[in-house]
């Protein structure tokens, strides 16, 4: 008997603790046990929880795209079946004329391959963390089709591009959110 109600109060300790933590940004960093020491190799997933939703219907991530800053070197994108990668560098360049940054785009080959909606999902990179300890905000974009009436796709954006606090209204087929960041150390 004992042992049965320590068990229910486990379980109704368990289920109260999960509902109090407070919602965060909608793509998160992860370095899954990967070092996050400056001037070190290293790897990181980006985590996306659901996708698009326009006019009260839920759409499937087709296309993730992660803006990688120099600080973390020219990243290496993880491999997914159905996903094509591609990596770009910014156009703008530093004294050295290293890019600023490189964009990272995981796009589906057929909307079969797409992320369902309330799906999370994991994107990885190997990066090269530069020597100074810092915060690294990773400007992460996810795009979704929504078909019109006439055929024709309409993307829908989740821009998790906010870097300083604020927060900036959505547009009809634009939702703005916080950028996911990580914080390499000494």
């Amino acid at each position: 008997m004992k042992k049965k109600l320590t068990i229910a109060l486990s379980v109704l300790a368990l289920t109260m603790s999960i509902g109090v933590y407070p919602a965060s940004a909608h793509v998160s960093v992860q370095p899954k046990g990967y070092t996050l020491q400056a001037g070190q190799s290293s790897r990181i997933w980006m985590s996306l929880g659901h996708g698009c939703h326009y006019k009260e219907v839920a759409y499937p991530t087709s296309v993730f795209k992660v803006e990688v800053p120099a600080a973390a070197g020219k990243p290496t994108p993880e491999f997914h079946q159905g996903f094509k990668a591609t990596v770009v560098a910014s156009t703008t360049v530093d004294a050295n004329k290293v890019p600023d940054y490189y964009t990272v785009t995981w796009t589906a080959k057929a909307k079969s391959w797409a992320i369902d909606d309330g799906t999370f999902y994991d994107f990885g990179l190997k990066v090269k963390w530069n020597k100074t300890a810092q915060k690294i905000d990773l400007k992460t974009t996810q795009i979704c089709f929504s078909t019109q009436a006439n055929g024709t796709k309409l993307p829908l954006y989740l821009n998790w591009h906010i870097t300083d606090g604020t927060t900036k209204a959505a547009e009809p087929t634009i939702e703005w959110g916080p950028a996911p960041s990580i914080t390499t150390t000494l």
